[in-house]
């Protein structure tokens, strides 16, 4: 089995075409949906918008419950009314489950903080993007540094570093040390070396799959785990050890 820790889609066709791929793979997605109908998510999602994905979301994984694992939305910024949106999707689903934080804010602004310490309580992962880009991150993404700043604060929360923080060799430096993160490798080229890279410093049990579909392909994002100089029992952490340990923590009251 491999699980797929990074998962959008746009749509419900999209939807059904990516869970046809999951039997001929055999996978599960950690889904969040950040579209609805098929145009880009708006840079500030409001709180009925954010409710309405995660709707689809919930509805998506009862629906499919051998193959869908919902990654909560949440938008930081809305405060109280995200940390009560979190506390009734746990309530409602009480099987694995995760967070995926909207780029509101930064990953390391203080507002992030009671969303975080939730996400504590109930032991629940959390995807963060993160990026950094010689041209200049957008305003509110998370770059590595800033990342490492917020899994040092929140050592009792365990983050999926979207990206492997997108430049693989400064999101590995910043990555050191941090128990707490694991090095999400969805999206990028698939670019020999990489992984390899991220094992060899952090060890493959800080390491897992994700594809960022729908914006990337299964394929192209599990040929960095096939293709890559590393032996079996790494590869399978990778794929599926990992996220299955780190969903098997939680706990729903």
């Amino acid at each position: 089995m491999i699980i797929d820790v990074h998962v959008h889609y746009r749509g419900d066709a999209q939807l059904a075409q990516a869970l046809r791929q999951t039997e001929r793979l055999d996978m599960v997605l950690c889904l969040n949906s950040i579209n609805l109908e098929g145009t880009a998510s708006p840079h500030f999602p409001s709180a009925a918008f954010v409710a309405a994905c995660n709707d689809r979301t919930l509805a998506a994984a009862r629906e499919n419950p051998q193959r869908v694992i919902p990654f909560w939305y949440l938008n930081p910024a809305h405060g109280d009314a995200a940390c009560a949106e979190l506390r009734r999707r746990v309530a409602q689903h009480q099987r694995p489950q995760g967070v995926k934080l909207w780029m509101a804010l930064k990953g390391n602004d203080p507002r992030v903080d009671p969303v975080l310490d939730l996400c504590a309580e109930y032991r629940l992962p959390v995807l963060q993007h993160t990026n950094i880009e010689a041209g200049g991150t957008l305003p509110t993404e998370t770059t590595p540094q800033e990342m490492r700043e917020m899994a040092q604060r929140h050592p009792d929360v365990t983050f999926l570093w979207g990206h492997a923080g997108s430049d693989y060799e400064f999101g590995v430096k910043c990555a050191l040390g941090l128990d707490n993160v694991l090095m999400d490798i969805a999206g990028n080229e698939a670019t020999n070396g990489y992984t390899e890279m991220l094992v060899r410093h952090l060890g493959a049990e800080r390491v897992v799959y994700g594809s960022d579909a729908t914006g990337r392909s299964f394929a192209s994002q599990l040929a960095k785990v096939y293709g890559a100089d590393i032996t079996e029992s790494e590869r399978e952490d990778i794929l599926h050890h990992n996220a299955r340990a780190l969903l098997a923590r939680q706990r729903y009251d």
